[in-house]
């Protein structure tokens, strides 16, 4: 039960009991949740106290309401490994889930971004190959996906089907990229016009940018770069840690300062 003399707010309690009942698997996906006045009785709380727990649950995109209907229990997100298995599909065939791609464009450009090529260590108007897919979940779409690979790297991968071709397995078997190691930086923004078109968001509404550049050796032979929806994407990173040494991984933090 909740600890009214805690000092954490009774609303917070309530909406971290009803977080765990239903990681727990006790409420299943699409179920009703229980009407405020039941989860006043249950708890011994007031109304503002349910209210607020359940629209933070909202928020975190773990209860959604259906207007003159009720309120129920969300789809599960889809665990994203951040280091390790480099592949979509692979990651969620492992969850017990059905990925599927949408080609949204894909070409051969001469006019890449500066940033991009760069990062390539390339000239500019170097051949680079641009793939945008969506990429969905279960026919859910979960994230718009470009892809920015040097041409000579895979010379033959636009004749291949992009959306039944795992696209790393085809680089690593087809075109003998070993990859080596990667980086990715996160960040918190909203949704564009053209990015609410295939995610089936409003425009505005938060997400997160992803991009991971993919190495082979020394050299960066991909650049990834990923819109998702926050409320069905949950991120996940392992990482070995010591009592003697505390730089076993390093996190890098960039804050944007506002006068």
């Amino acid at each position: 039960m909740l600890d009214v003399s805690s000092i954490i707010p009774l609303y917070y309690q309530l909406k971290e009991v009803l977080k765990e009942t239903i990681k727990e698997g006790s409420w299943e996906e699409g179920q009703k949740v229980p009407s405020e006045r039941e989860l006043m009785e249950t708890y011994k709380v007031s109304r503002a106290t349910v209210r607020k727990a359940l629209n933070e649950l909202m928020v975190e995109g773990v209860i959604y309401r259906k207007q003159g209907v009720g309120t129920f229990i969300s789809k599960s997100k889809v665990t994203q490994d951040l280091i390790g298995e480099l592949s979509f599909n692979h990651q969620a065939i492992k969850q017990g889930l059905i990925p599927s791609s949408k080609i949204v464009y894909s070409a051969v450009e001469k006019d890449v971004p500066n940033r991009i090529l760069e990062i390539f260590q390339l000239p500019r108007f170097h051949k680079t190959i641009n793939i945008v897919r969506n990429r969905l979940i279960n026919n859910e779409p979960l994230m718009l996906e470009s892809l920015y690979i040097p041409q000579h790297f895979a010379p033959n991968l636009l004749d291949q089907d992009l959306e039944n071709t795992t696209i790393f397995e085809y680089l690593k078997k087809e075109c003998n990229l070993n990859f080596t190691h990667s980086t990715l930086d996160i960040e918190a923004n909203s949704i564009s016009e053209f990015e609410a078109q295939y995610l089936g968001f409003d425009l505005g509404v938060p997400a997160l940018s992803l991009e991971r550049v993919v190495y082979s050796g020394e050299n960066a032979v991909i650049v990834q770069k990923r819109k998702v929806r926050g409320d069905r994407l949950k991120l996940s990173l392992t990482v070995g840690l010591s009592l003697e040494r505390e730089d076993n991984y390093i996190l890098g933090l960039e804050f944007n300062q506002h006068s």
